[in-house]
């Protein structure tokens, strides 16, 4: 399988959660997933990480360039029908820099029409509720802890919550390797942990 990473730019504030996007990708080496990392060509406002201040025009593509591991791609120029499934780290950036996107909207809903599925953390759960509607996994996310994930299988969406509830990076890399591995083997059970 071959797994598509939406990046939104690097940094929780205005980015993707680097340190979600670091734990994606050392799940999917382990389980030796073919993936690349994605992201829009396009400048947007950034926030100066130390002050959380409004900050200059940066473009999301370049920022993502900086997590994306030599092998990011420009979202435009990526064929959506070649990917089996896509992977959304959170970070605000994801809400606010995606808002808009027409790019981003076609590849989102490529992956619902086709249903193919989609892996989220984190804000990735708002992000994805545009597309499917306010109550997606409402009821599973209740009690759902970072070191575990939930699965819609009507959506086939997957989803764990990583630093939305610990601020403990192993306890979210458990949730996200739990979740990469049940996403590869294409099911909703939890694996036993290898960490």
């Amino acid at each position: 399988m071959k797994y598509l990473v939406l990046l939104a730019g690097c940094g929780l504030g205005d980015g993707s959660c680097i340190e979600e996007v670091i734990l994606t990708y050392a799940a999917l080496d382990k389980y030796g997933c073919d993936y690349t990392p994605v992201a829009e060509d396009v400048s947007i406002q950034s926030v100066n990480h130390l002050t959380e201040q409004i900050a200059e025009k940066r473009n999301i593509l370049i920022e993502a360039a900086r997590i994306g591991r030599g092998r990011i791609k420009d979202i435009r120029e990526v064929d959506f029908a070649e990917y089996d499934a896509l992977i959304i780290p959170g970070g605000i950036g994801l809400l606010n820099n995606y808002r808009d996107s027409n790019v981003i909207k076609t590849c989102v809903t490529h992956f619902i029409s086709e249903k193919k599925p989609v892996a989220a953390m984190c804000a990735g759960i708002d992000f994805l509720r545009r597309f499917y509607g306010s109550n997606l996994l409402a009821r599973e996310m209740e009690e759902l802890t970072a070191e575990k994930f939930c699965f819609d299988a009507e959506n086939n969406v997957y989803y764990t919550p990583a630093f939305r509830k610990t601020n403990n990076s192993y306890t979210a890399l458990l949730g996200v390797d739990s979740m990469i591995c049940a996403l590869k083997q294409g099911n909703s059970t939890p694996p036993q942990s290898g960490y």
